[in-house]
C-alpha cells in the first residue's frame, strides 16, 4: 500500500478532522477516501456545486445522489455538522474558489469551528495545489498525493492489457519496467490514456510502443507551458573549449551509478553556469543530458507565476514534481536571474509570491533525495539573490569567460565542419589561427554568425566560402565585449574570488573602448543620447 494511502488512513483514525489532499488526480482522490472509509468502517461522501450531495456505494461502486439541492458550500458544511452519522467522511471538491469569493468570511468561520465536532467525522478538502488562508492553517492537516511511481504504473499496464486482450500481443513481464519508465512524471490517468490509445492503434502492447509513449509525454508535459523536454544532441565534442567544466562533469557522471550510491558517492545536486551571453552556457546544459544519457527538460521560471491566490507556488511544486518522477533527470534553468528578479521587493509589489516561489525552489535545492541535476545558467550576477549562490545549494559555480586563443581555433573548426562538412572544410584548408586571432574578444555565438553570414556572401557570388569572407562578416560585427567591456571586466573580478574558472585558459583583457558605440540613426537625433 503506497505511504500516502497509509497516511489518510491513520490520520481519519486519529480523528484529524479537517484534511487537504493536493492532487491534480480526483480519480485517485476518490480511490484513496474510498479504501479509507473501507479501513475506517466510514461512510464516503462527495459534495461539489454542480451536484450537491452524493453517497459512495460500495456495493455497486458508484456515487448515489443523497442531497442534490445543497450546492452552497456552506449549506454542505451545515448538513456536515448537523449529519447524526458521526462515522462518516466528507470529501468538498475544489472548496478553495470560494476563499476569494464574498461566502468566505462564513466558510472559513464554519471550517474552523470543525475540531470541536465529533472526531469520528472528517472533512476533506481536495485541490490541484497546496494553498490555504492563513486562518486554517493551523487546524488543517496537508497531504500531497505523488504522481505515480514506476510499480503503480506497472499495475496500470497490467489492467490495460487484460481490458483490451492483448496477451498474445503484449510484451514479456520483465519488459513492463521499462515501459512504465517512459511514462514517469504523467498522472495515472495521462498515462492511461496513452497505453490505451497506443494499444489500440497498434493492437500491442510492447518495448517498440516506447517512443511514442515519450513523445505523447513530450506533448502533456509542453501543456503546461513551464516544462519543456528536450532530446539533445549536442555532446561535449561540440564545445569549443571550457576544459574545466567537462572534466568536472565527467567526474561526477558517475555519481548516478548505483554501486557509486553504495560506495558512498551522493548524487551530484547541481551546477551554476555564470558568464557572458552566447559563450556556450546553454550548449553545456544540452551537453550534459546527452553525455549522461539523461532526460533533459527546460524550466522556464517566468512562467510559474499565475493570476490566482497560490497558483504560483502550486505551478513550481508540479515542476519539480515531475522533474522529480523522471529522474535520474536534468532540470535546466536558463537565464535564471530573469525568474528571480523582483525577490527583494516581492512582499510589496506582489504580496510575496515570488519571494515565496523562490523559497520553495531553495528548499528543494536543498533537500531533494531524488536525483535531479540542476543546471542553472545566468548572464547579470548583480541580480541573483545571495541565498541562490550559498554552498549546498549548486555543488560548484563556475564562470564562462569569453574564449580564449585556444578555444576559438576549436570552435571555428567545429562550426566550420558542422556547416560546410568535413571534406568541405578539408578542402578550402582554413587558416584556423588567423582566425583565431581576428577574433579576439569575440564569443562563440558571434562566431557562428560570422560563418554564416560569409555563407551567405559566397552564395550570393556563386562560389565557394574563404576566410576572407570570413574575416570581413567579422569586421562588420561589433562584438558584445566591446560594449559590455567594463562589466565583463567587473564579472570577471567577482568571479576569480568566487566561482571556479570554466577553462583553464589565460584570460585576455577586454580593453575598454574609446570610440563611440555606433547608434541607430533615431538615436543620434535623440538630444537626451549622448
Amino acid at each position: 500500500m503506497a505511504d500516502y494511502q497509509n497516511d489518510i488512513n491513520l490520520k481519519i483514525k486519529a480523528g484529524i478532522p479537517i484534511i487537504q489532499i493536493v492532487s491534480y488526480e480526483w480519480r485517485r482522490i476518490h480511490g484513496c477516501l474510498i479504501r479509507a472509509a473501507r479501513e475506517n468502517k466510514r461512510q464516503f461522501f462527495l459534495w461539489n456545486n454542480s451536484e450537491g450531495i452524493k453517497k459512495w456505494n460500495d456495493i455497486d461502486r458508484v456515487f448515489t445522489p443523497e442531497k442534490s439541492d445543497i450546492r452552497e458550500p456552506e449549506e454542505a458544511l451545515t448538513w456536515f455538522q448537523n449529519a447524526e452519522n458521526n462515522d462518516l467522511i466528507l470529501l468538498m471538491e475544489d472548496l478553495f474558489v470560494y476563499f476569494d469569493s464574498m461566502q468566505a468570511r462564513q466558510i472559513l468561520g464554519r471550517l474552523r469551528i470543525m475540531p470541536r465536532i465529533s472526531q469520528n467525522k472528517s472533512l476533506v478538502i481536495s485541490q490541484p495545489f497546496k494553498s490555504l488562508p492563513t486562518q486554517l492553517e493551523k487546524d488543517v492537516y496537508v497531504l500531497e498525493i505523488p504522481l505515480p511511481d514506476r510499480n503503480m504504473l506497472i499495475t496500470d499496464i497490467r489492467e490495460v492489457v487484460e481490458e483490451l486482450n492483448l496477451d498474445e500481443n503484449r510484451a514479456p513481464d520483465e519488459d513492463f519496467p521499462s515501459i512504465a519508465e517512459s511514462a514517469l512524471g504523467l498522472t495515472e490517468l495521462e498515462a492511461k490514456y496513452a497505453f490505451k490509445e497506443i494499444s489500440l492503434a497498434k493492437n500491442r502492447l510492447t518495448k517498440k510502443e516506447i517512443p511514442e509513449i515519450v513523445e505523447r509525454k513530450e506533448q502533456i508535459i509542453k501543456k503546461s507551458g513551464i516544462l519543456e523536454y528536450f532530446h539533445p544532441r549536442e555532446s561535449f565534442n561540440d564545445i569549443g573549449g571550457l576544459s574545466n567544466i567537462k572534466k568536472w562533469l565527467n567526474t561526477r557522471k558517475v555519481g548516478f551509478d548505483p554501486f557509486a550510491i553504495e560506495f558512498g558517492l551522493t548524487a551530484p545536486k547541481g551546477v551554476l553556469l555564470l558568464g557572458v551571453q552566447g559563450c556556450g552556457k546553454s550548449l553545456v546544459a544540452k551537453a550534459i543530458a546527452s553525455e549522461w544519457n539523461l532526460p533533459l527538460l527546460k524550466f522556464d521560471l517566468g512562467k510559474v507565476f499565475g493570476g490566482f491566490v497560490g497558483e504560483s507556488e502550486a505551478n513550481i511544486r508540479r515542476a519539480l514534481s515531475i522533474a522529480e518522477a523522471i529522474s535520474p533527470s536534468i532540470l535546466w534553468i536558463d537565464e535564471i536571474e530573469k525568474g528571480l528578479s523582483g525577490v527583494a521587493s516581492s512582499g510589496v509589489s506582489d504580496s510575496g509570491t515570488t519571494a515565496r516561489v523562490f523559497g520553495t525552489m531553495l528548499t528543494w535545492m536543498q533537500e531533494k533525495e531524488k536525483p535531479v541535476f540542476v543546471i542553472a545558467t545566468a548572464n547579470n550576477i548583480e541580480q541573483l539573490p545571495p541565498e541562490l549562490l550559498r554552498k549546498g545549494r549548486f555543488d560548484e559555480i563556475f564562470f564562462v569567460d569569453l574564449p580564449g586563443y585556444s578555444s576559438r581555433q576549436e570552435i571555428w573548426k567545429i562550426h566550420l565542419k558542422k556547416r560546410l562538412g568535413n571534406r568541405r572544410y578539408e578542402d578550402i584548408n582554413f587558416d584556423l589561427d588567423r582566425l583565431a586571432k581576428e577574433s579576439i574578444w569575440y564569443s562563440g555565438a558571434e562566431i557562428e554568425e560570422a560563418i554564416n553570414e560569409s555563407l551567405y556572401i559566397a552564395y550570393n557570388q556563386d562560389r565557394e566560402v574563404n576566410i576572407d569572407d570570413i574575416i570581413q562578416s567579422l569586421k562588420n560585427t561589433y562584438p558584445l565585449s566591446k560594449v559590455m567591456a567594463e562589466n565583463i571586466n567587473n564579472l570577471r573580478k567577482w568571479a576569480k574570488i568566487r566561482a571556479r574558472l570554466a577553462s583553464d585558459e589565460v584570460e585576455e583583457t577586454v580593453a575598454t573602448t574609446t570610440e563611440k558605440i555606433p547608434k541607430l540613426k533615431q538615436e543620434v537625433a535623440n538630444p537626451f543620447i549622448d
